[in-house]
This record gives C-alpha cells, sequence and structure tokens, in this order.
C-alpha cells in the first residue's frame, strides 16, 4: 500500500487512490517514501482515533516533510503548550473539559449561541456577491468560517486576511510539501501566529478588560488564577481553535457545494428541504472530508489488524479511504445523501479527540446552503470546471469552485468524474 498525496492525480482525484488502497490485501502497512504506517479500513481507523494511549497526538503537528535546519530553528520559537489538537492525557482531558463547558456541542445549543452571528455573516457575503460573470464560490467558502471564527473567539476582523495567510503557510508547512525556501517563510508565519494570539490574551489579562467571544470567557475561566488555566495556555487555545476553526470548515463547505451544483435536484432541495439538507451536509461530510488525514504516534508495539506496528511509529490515519470503505458503505464513491450508515463517518474523528468544533461546523454548512440555494437558485458550475485541490497530506480544499448564474428555467448541467465530484 502506498500513498503519494502530493502527486497531481491524488490533488485532482484522491477517491481513486481511496479505492486503490481499499482493494488491497492488507490496510496497514508501511510507506517508506513517507516513512510513515498508513492506516486504512473504517474499523482500523476508528480504533486509532478512538484509542489515545497506545497512539499519542505529540506528532499530530509535527510537518511531513522534513524540516531543514534553519526552518526548524524559526518554528522552535512556536513555543505554545501542548492543549488541545497535539496534547495527550491528562492535559488533554483538563483543556477539554473547559472547552466543552464554553462550547456548544449539540446543534441546538449551536443555534442558539451562535445561529444569529453565523446568519448575519452569511448574508453579508451574499448580498457582496457578485455573480453576473464567473465568480469564485470558494471566496465565499473560506470568507464565512475565517469571519465567524474571529466573531466567536473575540478577535478583530480586520486582521482575517493576515490570520488567513499565517493560517494558510501553517498548514502547508505542516501538511504540504514545501520547498525549503517556502519553509523558511512558513516558519516565520507559523510563529507570528502564535504571537499573535499571545498578545491578543497578554494584553487583555493585563488590561483586567478581557473582552468579547471565547477568548473573554477562557480569561474569565481562568479569574487570575494559573490552576485553572495559564495565560500561555489561553493563548493555545486561542491559537488551536483559530488555526483549526475555519480552515477545515472552509474544505468541507466547498465540497458541499460542489455536490449540491453537480445535480440541480439537490441545489433545489436546499433551500426549503431541511430534512435533505442535513443529509446532503452528513453525505458531503463522508464522501469528501475536509481532514482526510491525521497522525498519530504509537507510544508502544501495537498489533492492529494483524500488523505489528513498534513503538514510536509515525502513522498516517486515512480518514478518507475509511470514509470510503466497501465494507461499511455500499458504492462509496456514489455520493447519495439518503444513503444507510452515513452518519458513522470519520470526518470529524472519533474519541477523545473528536472535532470540538463539529456543531458550529454543521450550522454553518447548513446555514451557508441553505441561504445560497434560496437566494440564488439559478447558480451552476461555470462551464469547463475541473476539480483541483490543494496540494496536501490532510487537508482537503478546493483551489476555486467557479459558478455563473444560468439563465432562468435552465437547468444546470451536472458535471462527472473530470468536473467535479463524483456523483
Amino acid at each position: 500500500m502506498r500513498l503519494d498525496p502530493f502527486s497531481g492525480p491524488y490533488s485532482r482525484d484522491p477517491a481513486t487512490t481511496w479505492r486503490r488502497i481499499n482493494a488491497t490485501a492488507r490496510s496497514i502497512s508501511y510507506d517508506d517514501d513517507l516513512e510513515m504506517w498508513l492506516i486504512a479500513g473504517h474499523d482500523n481507523v476508528r480504533t486509532v482515533l478512538s484509542d489515545t494511549a497506545r497512539f499519542s497526538n505529540a506528532a499530530t503537528l509535527a510537518p511531513i516533510t522534513a524540516l531543514t535546519a534553519d526552518a526548524a530553528d524559526i518554528l522552535a520559537g512556536l513555543d505554545a503548550p501542548a492543549v488541545a489538537v497535539a496534547a495527550d492525557r491528562p492535559q488533554h482531558l483538563r483543556t477539554r473539559a473547559i472547552l466543552r463547558a464554553l462550547m456548544p456541542a449539540t446543534a441546538v445549543r449551536a443555534e442558539q449561541q451562535w445561529g444569529p452571528l453565523v446568519a448575519a455573516r452569511t448574508n453579508d457575503l451574499i448580498v457582496d456577491m457578485k455573480v453576473t460573470e464567473p465568480a469564485d464560490l470558494m471566496h465565499f467558502a473560506v470568507q464565512l468560517p475565517l469571519l465567524v471564527i474571529h466573531d466567536v473567539l473575540g478577535l478583530p476582523t480586520t486582521a482575517a486576511p493576515q490570520v488567513r495567510a499565517w493560517t494558510d503557510d501553517f498548514a502547508e508547512l505542516v501538511w504540504g510539501n514545501p520547498s525549503p525556501e517556502a519553509q523558511i517563510a512558513q516558519a516565520y508565519s507559523s510563529v507570528t501566529l502564535w504571537r499573535y494570539c499571545a498578545d491578543i490574551v497578554n494584553g487583555r489579562a493585563d488590561r483586567g478588560d478581557y473582552g468579547p467571544g471565547l477568548i473573554g470567557e477562557l480569561l474569565r475561566y481562568r479569574n487570575n488564577d494559573d490552576s485553572n488555566l495559564t495565560i500561555a495556555e489561553v493563548a493555545a487555545l486561542a491559537l488551536n481553535i483559530v488555526g483549526a476553526g475555519w480552515i477545515t470548515t472552509a474544505g468541507a463547505l466547498g465540497n458541499a457545494l460542489a455536490h449540491a451544483l453537480a445535480d440541480p435536484g439537490r441545489w433545489a432541495q436546499l433551500a426549503d428541504n431541511e430534512h435533505y439538507l442535513n443529509l446532503h451536509v452528513e453525505e458531503a461530510l463522508r464522501h469528501s472530508p475536509a481532514i482526510d488525514g491525521w497522525l498519530r504516534l504509537t507510544t508502544t508495539d501495537v498489533t492492529l489488524d494483524g500488523v505489528t506496528i513498534p513503538t514510536g511509529g509515525r502513522c498516517l490515519v486515512l480518514i478518507g479511504a475509511a470514509n470510503h470503505d466497501p465494507a461499511v458503505y455500499a458504492e462509496p464513491d456514489v455520493f447519495d445523501p439518503r444513503r444507510g450508515r452515513a452518519g458513522q463517518h470519520l470526518a470529524f474523528g472519533a474519541g477523545p479527540h473528536y472535532c470540538i468544533g463539529a456543531a458550529l461546523a454543521r450550522l454553518e454548512l447548513t446555514t451557508a446552503l441553505r441561504a445560497l440555494a434560496g437566494r440564488l437558485p439559478d447558480l451552476a458550475v461555470a462551464d469547463g470546471f475541473r476539480q483541483q485541490f490543494k496540494t496536501s497530506a490532510a487537508l482537503r480544499q478546493l483551489t476555486r469552485l467557479p459558478v455563473r448564474q444560468q439563465p432562468p428555467g435552465r437547468c444546470p448541467i451536472a458535471h462527472g468524474t473530470t468536473a467535479g465530484p463524483r456523483s
């Protein structure tokens, strides 16, 4: 079993690679080129994501591509404590419990707390859209979660363009295959993003004016007591949330939009069929997860599915392949919102590290799809569109999604595997 996550074919059509991996006799093997264990199979992936004792999160944000000495020296300045994404027990349990008390985990609570905010941001972006000529809908898919996560944290939205650039650089450094020269710039960006979060938190703590949003709530929870949370931990939580809270949702929203626009019947239902809307979102998350690979590090020798992974083995957990496991999903490459067991997908992970922002992400996807389909019923994918994802071993985000207004009374033409997600 081999994986070339930085190749052109994988960036254009990862599902073909998942299909090949799922067809191999062994679902776990060592990739000499990546120097990592590849883990496929729905049951295997769920086991690894859920087993935080034998599979550590310490390697989650360690770059896949080896850094040059200069880039590594720069990145050492990102000295944020491990609090959430890259933390293990007991630190992870402690900080996650705090976040769970402050962040809604259900659809009802998410709607109550963030529904008006997400609806307002969605409306403003739609009003500003100009689709009289081909427009890139990925601009909307990026801007909505980017602005929402600033609102949720209480960060100034004037900094959103710069935060986006820093986050993109960090994602490329960790999950991409950057050149030595690019590594230097991306390492500086990563450290700058951390310093930005730290400066915001330190400034509010020093002034005693904790401000709005989740940062303010975390500082109030801290209550000037390091035994509750340290200032560095508050800043690190802000870094984790701003780093992961928009880029993954942008990928998921772009993928869900592409699937909707691939079939005029789907697009029409999104506006006023709430049941179908929710089914569509879950199937998009299953079929085209925004995170299709994740890293773990074995803390002991682990035998899984008949294969022994040694202590210290770096594992790439193939969520995309798991979501296309034919043992769980019939015709997994087909986009079918009414399929059974779609809710068993692993797009948000599993176990103790299940995505803390899943309810917010679902709220953003349903709000955006409902509003766009209702306000722009004649939206269609521009002629000649061919899907292309950003080059990454983990993040699956379309580089562009060109759309246009279809003349009223004409149906958009659904695109096939070469022109968009397979349906």
